[in-house]
């Protein structure tokens, strides 16, 4: 993976800041719950994490996240609202949205961007954001399934373990060894679930599994807050070193869940040598940031990731 991605360097190492302590919360490793499947379950994750094959709208990446953003946003099975212009949660994601148009014109960067932006912009007023609400009709952690490869690949795993039981014990045959599925076959079976025919029938799996089934709604909602947590730790961390290194007037933050500059993959900017870098940041160096998608001559996008109290940049050839 180290062989994608050129100029990587340590930005920061322990003795340079004071280590933050790690969460209480350890992170479940949701795959060795399957215990003599999780090799297939890891097999499952590595292939819906790996953005290298496929081309931008083929790969398992893509098509996952498209997917699972369609069966937690189903009505017929999760409460959803609307954010709209007047509404708290939608005025500030609008107003990082301008800040972020704003710094790259200021410092003519990255036109592509630009360009959705303004059209962003435009359109966001009239279409809203629609997001998933708990109980309570609160932000739900669901809004984040469509990133998280461990839990997609979790889900996916019980889903086409689910099926299969029922087929195996409805025919009587010889089980498969899903551990031993050459990996075409493995894709065969990721691509069939996540056909647009099965957002129904995968949307009403996951209402029950997280209604009847405690063992499977704590590892996953458990998993998709602890990353969260996580990931908000970094993010302040990484952003209070950048600040330190290059000025807090060259580093513009927009981190926060769910927001329409998350949609680019972007954490916020980071202008060094007047020109203005959009960044991603990360608790381990990504095989395909979203954000990278946009590197041209124009735009050089820089990925952080931070390891322990080791932080390291990189970026797209």
């Amino acid at each position: 993976m180290l062989g994608i991605y050129k100029h990587m360097k340590i930005v920061i190492t322990e003795s340079q800041f004071n280590t933050i302590s790690e969460s209480a919360n350890k992170r479940q490793n949701l795959c060795a719950t399957f215990y003599s499947y999780s090799p297939f379950c890891t097999k499952v994750e590595k292939m819906i994490k790996d953005g290298r094959t496929g081309g931008r709208e083929g790969n398992l990446v893509n098509l996952s996240s498209k997917f699972f953003n369609k069966v937690v946003k189903n009505p017929n099975y999760f409460d959803t609202i609307t954010l709209s212009p007047g509404n708290e949660e939608y005025d500030s994601r609008m107003d990082d949205l301008l800040k972020f148009r704003d710094v790259l014109k200021q410092y003519n960067s990255c036109p592509e961007i630009y360009s959705k932006l303004v059209e962003d912009i435009n359109i966001l007023p009239q279409k809203g954001l629609k997001m998933v609400v708990d109980g309570n009709n609160q932000y739900s952690l669901l809004n984040r399934l469509d990133t998280h490869y461990t839990a997609k690949a979790y889900l996916l795993t019980k889903i086409i373990l689910d099926e299969l039981e029922s087929f195996w014990v409805e025919e009587g045959g010889e089980k498969t060894d899903l551990n031993n599925l050459p990996d075409d076959k493995i894709r065969e079976l990721i691509t069939y679930v996540i056909d647009d025919l099965n957002v129904d029938g995968v949307s009403e799996h996951l209402r029950d599994l997280l209604d009847n089934n405690k063992s499977f709604h704590d590892y996953f909602l458990g998993s998709l807050e602890y990353s969260r947590n996580k990931g908000n730790e970094v993010e302040h961390d990484v952003f209070n070193i950048l600040r330190k290194k290059y000025g807090s007037d060259k580093v513009f933050e927009f981190s926060g869940d769910f927001g329409f500059v998350d949609y680019f993959g972007v954490d916020g900017v980071l202008v060094i040598g007047g020109e203005a870098h959009p960044i991603q940041i990360s608790t381990s160096m990504k095989g395909n940031p979203k954000i990278f998608k946009y590197a041209s001559n124009f735009c050089k996008p820089l990925g952080f990731y931070k390891e322990g109290n080791v932080v390291t940049q990189y970026q797209p050839f």
